[in-house]
């Protein structure tokens, strides 16, 4: 599966694709203000206990470091997992 990174102005999403080039998962947000406003994390149902979101919202980690934006967590699946781990505690 790949990671794609889609921007509509200000409104972006990183699209999980599956073999088949399907989406099967997204994580949205709207970029303002040097903050990544994240909103939607989810990942279709058949999937889900396969580590998916994770991997979508460490790509988002890694978008926000690399373009020296904070997170500000609205989707309750990133908001819990930035609280878990310290390790990216450096982008809120």
């Amino acid at each position: 599966m790949n990671i794609e990174l889609k921007l509509n102005g200000n409104n972006g999403v990183f699209e999980l694709i599956d073999d088949q080039k399907f989406a099967v998962g997204e994580l949205t947000f709207l970029l303002r203000d040097k903050e990544m406003i994240i909103n939607h994390t989810g990942v279709n149902p058949n999937l889900r206990g396969q580590g998916l979101a994770e991997k979508l919202v460490l790509k988002a980690v890694d978008y926000a470091r690399e373009n020296q934006l904070k997170i500000r967590p609205f989707c309750s699946y990133v908001s819990v997992y930035i609280g878990n781990h310290p390790e990216v505690q450096d982008v809120v």
